[in-house]
């Protein structure tokens, strides 16, 4: 049982849910309110306590079941039975302000609230959809506490941070974050304005819509449903005197163009766009309309990134690779490594020492316990491929080389690849090689 289906039962007795069904008059309207109040209170706070990242509330032909996102994993936490389960969507769209009447009920509707839980205030955005058995919802829960974003806690090896650091020092140009959806991209680019925020700078952010309300910084919601989108943003911008403009998302190719030029001429532009690798990126770019010389001499970087799931402190415990896995392991290494391996063999292989392949590959697992609910892994931990421009690159993109030979200039350039990042992840002993998997395997 569920720690939330346990308070839920104490909560909702048998003579609860007989009152409840009897439920009509307007004599019960203010114990029935108290009680749908109670269950949704419940419902967020263990979520919080929890770590999810989400709550969704999905109908059923015989109520609701809701189910947390934790880790970036659904986990079934409650069914809840009619009526409550109807009165408990309601509840949540009046706290978030959404509209109730049965034409709402047919269209997908967005709201929000705050709600303060112990020394935390929690942004609940909330997200109705309607389905063939009633209204979905979905709650995202963000932690307003802005001080709990650190660029050094983020997983970022300190080589790339140095590089990184090295690029927020700039004045101008052009910084990209990419991943796919739910990579961690947006506490990324808010641990990066942390990083430079100061009195002394005129920070302009452009977000749809704003995560985080942050002092000291002028933030602008788009509305997608509304005229000012991201392109009519920037422009304004660029007259607010900027030090440096966030933008929160680059979708087309004039919002491209805006940021580039932008970037070019005194600011320094933090922006996220949906890539699966730094090299992903240029190749992006460049398919949405920009000129080759504006993306060689606007961008500076691009971090790439993947988040994967942390394995548990409490039952971590490690075992080898067979013979047959440890090949194949450093195969894997190797492979992604090609374009160093006939400049450096000490680097083929995690773990070599002067040039030996090591015999045995240790990694690590989760054996589950009650800390970690016997999943075997608590929070998650980003993987990062650091792309810093080199003169050699922006000559590269400017004469149209192919990916690969990008790719081998970066590498050479100190570059780490995602997969190999990973992988040095699985053996130092932060995630397993489950967790990896995905990234060993996608396209190159």
């Amino acid at each position: 049982m569920s720690h939330l289906q346990d308070r839920y039962n104490k909560l909702i007795t048998p003579e609860t849910k007989k009152r409840a069904s009897l439920w009509g008059g307007t004599e019960k309207q203010e114990e029935k309110v108290h009680l749908v109040s109670s269950v949704a209170n419940i419902v967020l706070e263990q979520a919080v306590i929890e770590r999810a990242s989400d709550i969704h509330f999905e109908p059923a032909k015989e109520g609701l079941r809701i189910r947390y996102r934790i880790d970036g994993i659904l986990h079934i936490v409650l069914n809840i039975e009619e009526p409550v389960a109807s009165l408990i969507i309601r509840r949540l769209k009046i706290m978030a302000g959404m509209q109730l009447d049965a034409v709402a009920t047919q269209i997908s509707q967005d709201g929000r609230f705050k709600q303060r839980m112990g020394a935390s205030e929690y942004d609940f955005r909330l997200s109705s959809f309607p389905t063939v058995l009633g209204e979905k919802v979905v709650i995202r829960i963000l932690n307003s506490n802005f001080s709990d974003y650190d660029l050094g806690k983020l997983g970022i090896d300190d080589k790339s941070l140095v590089r990184i650091r090295r690029m927020l020092q700039l004045k101008n140009g052009l910084l990209l974050v990419c991943g796919p959806t739910g990579s961690g991209k947006t506490t990324t680019l808010y641990s990066l304005l942390k990083e430079i925020n100061t009195t002394s700078i005129n920070v302009v952010t452009l977000e749809d819509p704003v995560e985080y309300q942050i002092d000291g910084m002028n933030q602008c919601d788009i509305k997608a449903k509304s005229k000012f989108l991201f392109a009519d943003g920037l422009k304004a911008v660029l007259r607010q005197d900027p030090d440096i403009i966030l933008v929160g998302e680059i979708r087309d190719g004039e919002t491209a163009e805006i940021a580039s030029r932008a970037a070019i001429t005194g600011h320094l532009v933090f922006s996220s766009i949906h890539a699966n690798s730094t090299i992903g990126t240029i190749v992006r770019l460049v398919n949405m309309g920009l000129e080759p010389y504006l993306v060689s001499y606007a961008l500076v970087g691009v971090v790439a990134q993947r988040l994967v799931r942390r394995i548990c402190p409490q039952c971590r415990t490690s075992y080898q690779l067979t013979p047959d896995q440890a090949d194949m392991w450093h195969r894997y290494f190797e492979g992604w490594q090609s374009p160093l391996a006939k400049e450096n063999a000490n680097i083929h292989y995690v773990g070599a020492v002067e040039g030996e392949k090591t015999s045995t590959v240790t990694l690590f697992k989760g054996e589950g316990c009650e800390y970690c609910q016997m999943t075997g892994y608590v929070g998650r931990i980003g993987l990062y491929e650091i792309l810093t421009f080199t003169e050699e690159l922006r000559q590269a993109v400017l004469q149209g080389k192919a990916t690969t030979e990008l790719k081998q200039i970066c590498i050479r350039s100190g570059m780490v690849p995602l997969a190999i990042d990973a992988m040095k992840k699985a053996q130092e002993g932060w995630t397993t090689l489950e967790e990896i998997v995905p990234i060993l395997i996608e396209p190159n």
